[in-house]
């Protein structure tokens, strides 16, 4: 199974993240090997990561962020946070890739253990992951960052310099020879084979230099082929996620994506998730496995307590129900050993046996230490201590019987407790599963046409819109704003345009929320005006044609004819959670507007606090309220500048 990125992947994703270029950094985050840096592009928010000696690509798989940010984290939020990307590359074709962001670079070594480095516009490191000393080159603060020594391009080669290379060692096997003279690894240097048609075992002396301009060509075509992003399954596991359609993987299952950045993140992405599920459960499982092994072994002593318990137990009682037998061997062997001695008594017991007599051959063992003799009863051995009576005798076995019973009765509890703490372990894994994982999945919807702009749904149900800028302004006016519609702008220098959407069947509180939108997403609320003027107008009084010797700028129109105004529009909104079309939204808008789609909102005016405060304020009561709503989803809907709460309605 693949665990990191090949050179030609990362010369695939290089080109394809090419869209990134110019987005804007919003923040760092590290978590042991790797760092996920949060964008906001062209398209909404990114989240690209780049892991030491691994992977690089746009990832939905997004950690739990650690409490406290790491010295690493901290710097790189320094240097990094706000700049924009400027160029994304793959050094020569190692696997090392290089962000430039702000005049910094960010590298990210690929390979072995790899490292991210952050070197400065000199070129002297920064920080690192991690820092090492090299025989060739040192990673430490303030040295000059020095790339690993350079290997072969295989995409820069000529085919002069590729035969030299490739006869430079000619009893080669012509996939060895790829390998190693070309820095593309055994699968690409298979896979070139396969398509020069030639057998990879191939040694290279067989070859003509016909044949391996064959293979020089098959080579540059595979590093240029058309991306097919794919991950290859084998017996219903993954195993290999790459960016072309590969011959050697012919027959195997595959599922293909959209872009190799997807395809990356599905593939690590799983990985990351599954090793996260056993980490939650790792040492839980650990100690249940300890748990399993002490109840084997107690189970073991139980039935060995047991055991011996019931034996000692039957012999006491075999030797009561041989009462006369037992008094009789008794009374012979404490006459025979004192009146023979131990030697001579087990010499006779000896020469008894041989003559088969009865008694010589009842016993089994003798031990002149003990003074006892073990004679064979009922098929049980019989330990008789001739100092002793045989109720003596008796007895001891009884005592040996109630130890063992005594060991029973508290391995019995031991088992017990143990089996009490492995229901309380598999109880905490089973509740560890259901938690959520540290690592989640971001599901990306597909936003919906009217996303891109400012909106919100009127008390009387119709759908309002407003641009957001001077491009949304344009895209508002020329593509959505139809004869049926009414237009709305503020007296305010650079206000949003804003239309109703079938605004001509809409009654006087929707015209008055779409106006009193109009003045408080305009900068009349940065400036903390209580209230502002604005007016309505039908579509077709709203023209792209500017007056002679003008010039009308991108989202600027000229609105004709009579406008119907609306003064002293109070500046005031609602921050709530709206169902609209099928799925919930966070939605900023005229107090009425919220209150009648909502019970629970948010009243806001102009005011002191920074906005980026009023977002998290706001976070935290929808938090509070149970909604699980993005910082920079608010910030996108909030007017301009800061402002304060004035209200919660529904909730505290």
């Amino acid at each position: 199974m693949k665990e990191g990125m090949s050179s030609v992947d990362i010369r695939y994703v290089v080109r394809e993240l090419q869209w990134l270029v110019g987005s804007r950094v919003d923040k760092i985050y590290h978590d042991g090997d790797e760092i996920r840096i949060k964008l906001r592009t062209k398209e909404g928010r990114a989240d690209l990561i780049l892991q030491a000696g691994k992977r690089f690509h746009i990832t939905s798989y997004v950690k739990e962020s650690p409490k406290r940010p790491s010295s690493f984290t901290m710097l790189l939020r320094k240097y990094l946070a706000g700049g924009f990307i400027d160029a994304i590359e793959q050094h020569s074709f190692d696997r090392i890739v290089k962000l430039q962001i702000g005049g910094y670079t960010l590298i990210g070594e690929l390979f072995g253990k790899g490292n991210i480095v952050l070197v400065d516009p000199e070129n002297r490191i920064v920080s690192a992951l991690r820092y090492e000393e090299y025989s060739d080159r040192s990673i430490k603060p303030n040295a000059e960052y020095r790339f690993p020594p350079a290997r072969e391009n295989p995409l820069e080669v000529g085919f002069k310099r590729f035969l030299e290379l490739m006869r430079e060692d000619e009893n080669l096997e012509l996939v060895r020879a790829l390998a190693r003279k070309l820095n593309m690894g055994g699968l690409y240097a298979e896979e070139i084979s396969i398509r020069a048609g030639f057998e990879k075992t191939t040694p290279v002396n067989r070859l003509s230099d016909d044949d391996l301009g064959m293979v020089y060509e098959a080579m540059l075509k595979t590093f240029n082929d058309e991306p097919r992003p794919n991950i290859v399954f084998k017996d219903g596991s993954m195993h290999d996620v790459v960016p072309i359609e590969l011959r050697v993987y012919g027959g195997l299952e595959k599922r293909y994506f959209k872009t190799f950045s997807e395809a990356l993140d599905e593939y690590f992405g799983r990985i990351t998730v599954e090793k996260a599920k056993e980490e939650q459960t790792r040492k839980l499982e650990a100690k249940k496995r300890a748990l399993l092994m002490t109840l084997k072994r107690q189970e073991e002593m139980l039935r060995g307590f047991e055991k011996a318990m019931k034996e000692n137990q039957e012999i006491g009682d075999i030797i009561y129900a041989n009462y006369a037998l037992v008094e009789r061997l008794l009374e012979e062997f404490r006459k025979a050993t004192e009146t023979l001695g131990w030697e001579e008594f087990k010499k006779r017991i000896e020469e008894g046996r041989k003559s088969g007599n009865k008694v010589a051959l009842m016993v089994k063992g003798i031990d002149p230490k003990e003074k006892a003799v073990t004679v064979e009863l009922e098929g049980r051995k019989v330990r008789l201590h001739l100092t002793k009576s045989l109720g003596e005798n008796a007895e001891l076995y009884y005592e040996k019987a109630k130890k063992f019973r005594h060991k029973y009765e508290g391995a019995l509890k031991a088992y017990g407790d143990t089996k009490g703490k492995l229901e309380e372990v598999e109880k905490l894994i089973e509740e560890e599963l259901k938690k959520e994982l540290k690592v989640r999945r971001i599901e990306r919807k597909k936003r919906k046409w009217f996303e891109k702009f400012r909106w919100f749904v009127s008390s009387e149900g119709f759908l309002v819109l407003a641009g957001r800028d001077a491009g949304t302004n344009e895209i508002l006016i020329k593509r959505h704003m139809e004869e049926e519609d009414l237009y709305c702008h503020a007296d305010v220098y650079g206000a949003p345009h804003v239309i109703i959407k079938g605004g001509q069947k809409a009654g006087e509180k929707t015209v008055f929320e779409a106006c009193q939108f109009a003045v408080s997403m305009s900068r009349a609320w940065s400036q903390g005006l209580y209230s502002a003027d604005a007016y309505w107008a039908y579509p077709d009084q709203v023209t792209k044609q500017a007056p002679s010797g003008e010039y009308m700028g991108k989202g600027a129109f000229m609105v004709y004819g009579k406008r119907n105004w609306m003064h002293g529009l109070p500046l005031e909104l609602a921050v709530g959670i709206i169902s609209y079309e099928g799925e919930e939204y966070a939605v900023c808008a005229p107090v009425d507007a919220i209150k009648a789609h909502t019970r629970r909102y948010i009243i806001i005016r102009p005011g002191r606090l920074k906005k980026g405060e009023l977002v998290k304020r706001i976070r935290g009561i929808l938090g509070k309220w149970g909604y699980r709503v993005r910082e920079e989803d608010l910030n996108a809907i909030l007017p301009p500048g800061g402002g304060e709460i004035a209200e919660l309605a529904g909730g505290s």
